[in-house]
């Protein structure tokens, strides 16, 4: 039977119109949702550099007394207790930085 094996969409312009409709609408959705996770992803990655600054300055406070002092060990050990802070927030950054990426590539 030929006529069975016409997909009901050519049997029906209607269905085909409205199918067609739902496949735009459900990309645009998809286009939104990624734009706004994209944002957030933004949003989050300032604050993230606002915390750097933020470490940073902490930094500054805690390492003058020791190289006031002259205590170079001491001045070593602050040095990597904040290095490692930043690092685990550049860390972050990057992450979202590859989400975001993955975000922009067109959805298939």
């Amino acid at each position: 039977m030929r006529g069975s094996a016409m997909s009901l969409t050519a049997q029906n312009p209607a269905g085909a119109f409205v199918t067609s409709i739902g496949k735009r609408l459900s990309v645009s959705a998809d286009t939104a949702g990624r734009a706004i996770k994209a944002q957030t992803l933004k949003a989050e990655i300032m604050m993230k550099e606002g915390t750097i600054k933020s470490v940073k300055q902490e930094f500054g406070v805690a390492v003058y007394a020791s190289m006031e002092k002259g205590d170079q060990a001491d001045t070593a050990r602050v040095f990597g207790e904040f290095k490692s802070r930043i690092d685990a927030l550049n860390a972050e950054i990057a992450a979202k930085r590859l989400e975001i990426q993955e975000l922009d590539k067109p959805s298939q």
